[in-house]
């Protein structure tokens, strides 16, 4: 008997093992049906001194008629803390407030953003309009400049949007970030979840 006629076989066995290990594989990632896109995180201490950079948490109140309808944009960077209340669909501010800040205090906070998963997202639709119609869509996003790094959205009827910190957390660290006072003033009559 010769050598060939030894290693034929053998390799004729290895090539069906691995096509049986190979179809396996395919039918299994064909059950268990389409990954969900990547999940990314941005290193937000890395734009504490870049200028420009400003970090955002936006809540839009539930869906209501125009003219009743509310949104708090909080917007922190090295420079100032801003909290903006907007009416309607199409973005008018009708209350702005403007606080100094400085760079440790936003050094403090993107480390804080940071260590609550702020930057964690999935790579998906930016389209949160018509979710969770009766509750909240709150939105985070990083700009540097007018660059959009990233913005990631969630809700809080849950399991919806693309963002995947502590939304709870998140929220509370950019209400404390205006004055009590104030703040309490600007959001007394509008539903924000938290």
């Amino acid at each position: 008997m010769e050598a060939r006629d030894i290693i034929r076989p053998i390799l004729a066995g290895l090539v069906g093992i691995g096509l049986v290990v190979l179809v396996i594989v395919l039918i299994v990632k064909a059950v268990s049906g389409p990954t969900s896109a990547s999940t990314s995180q941005t290193n937000l201490t890395n734009y504490t001194n870049t200028p420009n950079a400003d970090v955002s948490v936006l809540i839009d109140a539930p869906t209501n008629i125009d003219q009743d309808h509310r949104q708090v944009r909080i917007t922190v960077s090295a420079t100032q803390n801003e909290i903006d209340v907007i009416q309607g669909y199409q973005g008018t501010v009708i209350n702005r407030m403007t606080y100094p800040n400085n760079t440790a205090a936003f050094s403090t906070f993107l480390q804080t953003l940071k260590l609550l998963d702020f930057s964690k997202g999935r790579l998906g639709s930016s389209n949160y309009s018509g979710y969770c119609p009766t509750g909240e869509r709150y939105v985070y996003s990083l700009y540097n400049g007018t660059n959009n790094v990233f913005s990631y959205w969630s809700t809080s009827c849950g399991g919806q949007g693309t963002f995947e910190g502590s939304s709870s957390a998140i929220l509370l660290q950019f209400a404390l970030q205006i004055p009590q006072a104030d703040f309490s003033q600007l959001t007394s009559s509008i539903s924000l979840g938290f």
